[in-house]
């Protein structure tokens, strides 16, 4: 029976993907949730959605509910670089959106019970924006449907 040449084997070596090689897992989540999370990151061709994205937009979104206040207002974000978007809670839970469709089946239900309890608090803790229906980019999503922070009118 025929064999590789020792050459051959060091040639090609079997490396592990570089989305298994982190460590941790996200908080909350299962470990195969967060392999298949970093998984997404890494293949995906979305500005948006780059290798630790949903785990700075998850922290991002829990520490704008934790705000001190019964009513939290959203704040538009100074830069739009992917990193400075992300002080935006609605550009938050546009990148978490788009991490839930690019999921597979099971890792896609435990995240989307875990943004389902964090929308329901958001929801609950901020107040509707009469003139957000008239703007298209606005209704697309019902948490760019909120009052804004300062903002008559934001984009």
């Amino acid at each position: 029976m025929p064999r590789k040449r020792p050459g051959a084997l060091r040639a090609a070596p079997n490396r592990t993907p570089v989305w298994l090689c982190e460590p941790g897992r996200i908080s909350s989540l299962s470990l195969a949730t967060s392999a298949a999370i970093r998984r997404v990151e890494y293949e995906s061709d979305l500005y948006e959605v780059h290798p630790g994205a949903t785990q700075v937009a998850l922290y991002r979104y829990r520490r704008f509910l934790a705000r001190p206040g019964r009513t939290l207002y959203p704040s538009l974000a100074q830069c739009s670089c992917r990193g400075c978007a992300l002080d935006d809670v609605t550009h938050v839970r546009d990148v978490l959106a788009e991490v839930l469709v690019l999921l597979p089946g099971r890792p896609r239900a435990e995240l989307a019970r875990l943004v389902t309890r964090l929308d329901r608090r958001l929801l609950r803790r901020t107040l509707p924006c009469p003139h957000a229906a008239a703007h298209p980019w606005r209704s697309r999503a019902w948490w760019r449907m909120r009052l804004y922070d300062g903002e008559v009118d934001p984009p």
